[in-house]
């Protein structure tokens, strides 16, 4: 596991003052300080609210208000920006602890506000994560939009999508019917052998779908170089 680098304080001014005066790139300050693009953004970000106190070293945990926090989910969700401006807007200190606010909002059946209903984890098919995730990073990985045009929780796309990013098909399968597959098909019952069935279909349908999208993107793209 990589071990937080700790900044001083004149490193971050330095930073801060370079991309504020506009006259160096971020690139060229992460060379110079050694700092990464987002935490030399996050720096920026606590000095605009903070002024310098914002980027010395704290050894509290800040307390945020439950509005606030209902607030900043709500402005991310509602799809009205990126989850760097949500932060910068409400003064978050990272993106990690935004990303647990919106778990728990999509895990919980109400805000601790009590009025607002939540987007609560679903059942679905195979083939519904399959067009979801395909839509969802055709939309920029806009998971705010897909939470409320399929009716998920953020949770559930968020974890699809990496699956997806990282196994492809395989990654979204339901992989609760994978003991049935393992065993010996003389041992199954007739029920057992139907949901086997039913499981083996739905993943021929799946890859189908797969190549039929696949496909249609390599004809697009060869129509594009032939003009």
């Amino acid at each position: 596991m990589s071990k937080r680098v700790k900044y001083s304080l004149e490193v971050k001014i330095k930073s801060v003052e370079m991309l504020l005066s506009g006259k160096h790139r971020i690139c060229e300050i992460q060379k110079i300080t050694g700092a990464n693009g987002v935490t030399i953004r996050r720096w920026v970000s606590k000095y605009k609210h903070n002024g310098i106190d914002g980027l010395k070293e704290s050894h509290t945990w800040k307390k945020y208000p439950k509005e606030l926090k209902e607030a900043a989910v709500q402005y991310y969700l509602d799809g009205k920006g990126s989850m760097p401006e949500c932060c910068d807007k409400y003064n978050i200190s990272n993106h990690s602890l935004l990303r647990q606010w919106i778990y728990k909002y999509n895990t919980s059946s109400t805000t601790t506000g009590g009025t607002t209903r939540m987007t609560s984890a679903r059942k679905t098919t195979l083939e519904e994560r399959i067009a979801i995730v395909k839509n969802t990073i055709a939309k920029g990985n806009d998971y705010a939009w897909a939470c409320k045009e399929y009716n998920v929780s953020y949770n559930q796309i968020y974890n699809w999508v990496r699956k997806f990013n990282d196994s492809g098909i395989e990654g979204l399968k339901d992989r609760r019917g994978k003991n049935l597959k393992n065993r010996d098909v003389k041992s199954l019952s007739e029920k057992e052998r139907q949901k086997l069935e039913i499981i083996k279909l739905k993943e021929k349908l799946a890859e189908k779908e797969m190549e039929n999208m696949i496909l249609k993107k390599l004809y697009a793209l060869q129509k594009v170089v032939k003009k």
